[in-house]
């Protein structure tokens, strides 16, 4: 085909488009005259007559307005799942570099950064707890900022980690836990203290139950009698900064 040739069949075909356009334009136009003159023929007519009228619309429209809803709530789940992955490729190195810390100063800046994630950061600042010295102190820190930032979030995840069965962290790490939960003024995690505080006390002297309660921890058997003396301590701690009726 020649370029003349190729020219003319482009314009042919924008031509055709064109009119397939204004086809449509005066079919929508046509409707639209159709739906105004019923219009103008029901505004002397009653309720009733206005609802049959409008019948056949109704399902067209509550079809557009579901689609709108479906449209908007996947693409707001989009751009969640998203956020979400872009803070996971951002803390990624954050957490690196905080492993990494050998300083004070260091860690502090590395775990003051992960903090300003939020919720996101929990999990990983938990996880640090159980490395050395210097990353925990650091990790304690962030997690305060972190709870005291967005209690709603950060408490039910600190209950949860006080409650948990599973044997995942050291009884160390409940201990900054409830601290964490104290200073973030987890009020509405009072009930988890409590019971917590609860099931210590049962303990009693009995080295059965202390033993038996020592298993939910990931090294029971550094848990013994000063060690629950420790807890106890913090727990009493947190229950006076949590439990409104106590007066410091």
């Amino acid at each position: 085909m020649s370029e003349s040739q190729e020219r003319i069949a482009n314009l042919e075909a924008r031509v055709e488009g064109a009119l397939a356009i204004d086809a449509r334009l005066k079919a929508c136009d046509t409707q639209l005259q159709a739906l105004d003159t019923r219009l103008s023929e029901l505004k002397h007519v009653g309720l009733r007559n206005w609802l049959q009228a409008l019948g056949p619309f109704a399902s067209s429209v509550a079809l557009l307005l579901i689609g709108y809803w479906v449209n908007d709530s996947v693409k707001s789940a989009l751009e969640r799942e998203q956020l979400d992955l872009d803070y996971v490729k951002d803390m990624r190195d954050l957490i690196k570099d905080f492993d990494e810390s050998t300083t004070a100063p260091a860690a502090d800046a590395n775990a003051i950064a992960l903090a300003m994630y939020g919720r996101h950061a929990i999990l990983p600042l938990v996880q640090r707890l159980e490395g050395g010295d210097v990353v925990q102190l650091a990790a304690e820190k962030a997690l305060v900022l972190v709870g005291s930032n967005d209690p709603a979030a950060a408490c039910p995840k600190f209950a949860a980690i006080i409650n948990d069965k599973a044997r995942r962290f050291r009884w160390q790490t409940h201990q900054t836990i409830l601290r964490v939960m104290g200073q973030s003024e987890c009020v509405s995690s009072l009930h988890d203290v409590t019971a917590y505080n609860s099931q210590l006390g049962a303990i009693g002297s009995s080295a059965q139950a202390l033993d038996n309660f020592a298993k939910r921890y990931s090294n029971p058997a550094g848990f013994d009698g000063e060690s629950l003396a420790v807890l106890q301590e913090q727990l009493k701690t947190t229950l006076d900064i949590l439990n409104p009726t106590v007066q410091p």
